[in-house]
This record gives structure tokens, sequence and C-alpha cells, in this order.
């Protein structure tokens, strides 16, 4: 018997990387099939090493609710002092003869530069030489919202459904310090495709109004679709991905919310992006 699950992904920030992490990490305008089966791994107790195939042989749309907005987010590391840890005075004679001279308190004493690379600058203090900084530029959406559904197998779509409410570990969307604004859950239905379930299914509030954007898992060669690398085989190590075809269509005035307020989501969380909320 064929079931649909809906998941619903909305947060301040999010994010859906497709490519390998480095100092520039890339997010993706909407999630990725290989991003939320990570999601939904992650809440069903699995690590990294076990076997996915149940999940990847569920079918994958999206709704696109609200898209959000791309922000950058700019981290350096490694540059300038911190503080000094009592292992490093262990380990250094200067600073262990200079620990039983100097007020511990000094904040002089407790400076030192990350040790791959420390230097003294032209008054003397310890720091980081030039060139240690690293540099980070992440790629996030902003104040999006989207409705998933993943349809096959009733068995594994009712699993899904119960670790969401439930699930095993915490939950993000896309890094960790990306924790959802609404419950994942939005709905668990029998004998419902996703198109059918997607378009009737409420939208997320201040949505766009009229037809949303929709991105639905076809069959290869399916007129009008796409290739898109975003097949999940495997998280182990490095994860694996194939190849999948999609079609993009839109979804016709899908219903809007009812009985909610301009300060609260449907399920009562506060919106923080509520221009008229104190």
């Amino acid at each position: 018997m064929t079931a649909t699950v809906l998941i619903r992904l909305s947060a301040p920030m999010q994010s859906w990387g497709n490519q390998p992490r480095g100092a520039y990490r890339a997010s993706s305008v909407r999630p990725t099939k290989s991003g939320v089966l990570g999601l939904v791994a992650n809440a069903l107790g699995r690590d990294y090493g076990d076997n996915i195939d149940d999940l990847a042989a569920l079918r994958f749309a999206v709704r696109v609710d609200r898209p959000g907005t791309i922000e950058l987010d700019y981290h350096t590391t490694g540059g300038g002092t911190v503080p000094l840890l009592p292992g490093n005075v262990l380990g250094n004679p200067a600073w262990r003869r200079k620990a039983k001279t100097v007020d511990p308190h000094d904040p002089d004493f407790y400076e030192y530069a990350p040790p791959a690379s420390i230097g003294r600058d032209k008054n003397g203090e310890l720091t980081s030489k030039p060139g240690n900084t690293n540099q980070t530029r992440d790629r996030y959406l902003a104040d999006a919202s989207f409705l998933v559904a993943l349809t096959g197998d009733h068995t594994v779509t009712t699993s899904i459904a119960a670790a969401l409410e439930n699930p095993e570990r915490a939950v993000y969307l896309g890094r960790k310090a990306y924790t959802p604004s609404e419950p994942l859950l939005a709905g668990h239905h029998e004998h419902t495709d996703a198109p059918e379930a997607l378009t009737a299914a409420p939208r997320a509030a201040r949505s766009d109004t009229g037809d949303l954007l929709a991105v639905f898992e076809v069959a290869p060669g399916t007129a009008g679709s796409a290739i898109v690398h975003d097949q999940p085989i495997s998280y182990a190590g490095t994860i694996t991905r194939g190849a999948r075809a999609e079609s993009r269509p839109t979804l016709v005035n899908p219903p809007h919310q009812t009985g909610t307020t301009s300060r609260t989501t449907e399920h009562g969380g506060y919106d923080f992006f509520e221009e008229n909320t104190p």
C-alpha cells in the first residue's frame, strides 16, 4: 500500500547543500532529497553507515511556500589572541616561569594564539602570524518555508511519521545550528500521491499568493523533466549520490491557513519575521 508523509521545513535559517564542503559552502534554493533523507535517517536513529535503500526508494517532492532569501554568513578563525589553557602553560617553560610571578588574572598572561602558527607582534605580544586566519563563507536561506512529500511503501512512511514526532536524535535543517521553527510532521495520508497531498495541504503563513512552485521526482525520460545529481546512495564517509529526474510544475492555488493569528504559526509557534510583533 502506498502512502505519503508530509514534512514541514520552516526556520529562520536553513541550508541545503549539494556540493562538497570547503571554505565556501553554497545552499540550494530549496530542500534536496539527499538532505531531507539525511534528516529523516537521523530522526530514525540510523548511523552514517546504515543502509538507506528503503528511504532512497521513496519518491520526493517539495512545494515552495516561502522561497526565502539567500544570505551570507562570513566567519574567520585562527587569527588574533585567545585564552591561554593550563596545558599550554605546562608545556612551555617560559610560561611556567611567568605563572610563578604574574597574577593569573592578568589579561596579558592569558593571551596566546593558535599553536599552528605563533609569533610575536611589534609589542612583543603573542599572536598568530599573518596568513594564519581561516575564512569561510556559508550561504543559507532566511525565512523560507517548504512542504516536502515522501511517497512510497506504507510501512516506511509510517515509521517516518512516528520518528518525526519523536525523533531519536536532534533534527536540524541542513546545519546543526538551524533548528526547525514548526513541528516537522505535517500529515500522513494513505492511498495519496504527492501531487494530491501537496495541492490539498494548507500553505505556510505569509506564503506567496496564487499558484505555488513545486518540484516532483519523476521517471527518467519524462517529457519536460530535468536530470539532477541528488539521489542519495550512502552517507558513509563521503556522501554518495546518483542521478534522478524531476519536473517543476506549479500547483494551482493551494488553500490558505485558517484560524491563525498574525503573531503565531499554525502550530502556535512565535513568528520571528512578523513585522508588527514586539
